[in-house]
């Protein structure tokens, strides 16, 4: 696996309290931190760096680093923040969502083996089970889409530094994403497998079907 590796953790301010707030105990950006290998670093906004710098401190985990970007913040802003706070900058990065918060280690170490295969950009992926249907204008169904042929694209995402910074440095918007970019540049792609527990969380609405699973997953006494 490779060791030349860093891991970026945008923290927006519009999820910041639902990410600090206890989920089953330990809140969703402590539990990506715990996961994340290498130099890594969480970019957020004054003030959510300071309470953040907080946490991290009364959990152990001082070594994981805050970087603070402006408000309000773009997904490039937060990135080219992250990317800038690592001087000695690492071959590789891996970037977090911080709205999966179950994300086992097992999906990052995928993408770090692929990174360290030599692709400038890596991608899991899981297969797409429900059915699609395409609408028209007014909303009304006028088919249904194979879905054989289609993949939802999951966290964390790899690149090598250099392939990122040059995504960033030619985005003709704020409103970036990464693996947009790296289409429209015509860069290689590695997908690997994705993981069912690397899935969206809307806190707090989905806090009670998340706690089920982590309290099913880890019965006391068990």
């Amino acid at each position: 696996m490779a060791t030349d590796v860093a891991a970026i953790l945008p923290l927006p301010t519009t999820l910041a309290e639902s990410a600090l707030a206890p989920l089953a105990g330990q809140a969703p950006v402590l539990r990506l931190a715990r996961t994340m290998v290498g130099r890594a670093v969480i970019v957020a906004a004054e003030p959510v760096a300071d309470v953040l710098r907080k946490t991290l401190a009364a959990q152990g985990l001082s070594a994981v680093d805050v970087a603070v970007t402006e408000e309000p913040g773009t997904r490039a802003g937060y990135l080219a923040a992250g990317l800038q706070y690592l001087k000695e900058q690492p071959r590789h990065v891996l970037i977090y969502d911080v709205r999966r918060p179950l994300t086992p280690a097992t999906l990052r170490d995928r993408v770090i083996a692929a990174l360290d295969a030599g692709t400038p950009a890596v991608m899991p992926v899981l297969a797409v089970t429900d059915s699609v249907k395409a609408v028209d204008g007014r909303g009304s169904v006028t088919g249904t889409l194979d879905r054989t042929t289609l993949r939802s694209v999951q966290y964390p995402r790899g690149f090598t530094v250099a392939h990122l910074s040059q995504l960033l440095a030619q985005r003709t918007s704020d409103e970036f994403d990464e693996l947009d970019e790296s289409l429209r540049a015509g860069a290689p792609i590695t997908f690997v497998d994705g993981d069912a527990d690397a899935f969206v969380v809307e806190l707090p609405r989905d806090a009670a079907f998340v706690e089920a699973i982590i309290a099913r997953r880890n019965p006391v006494g068990g």
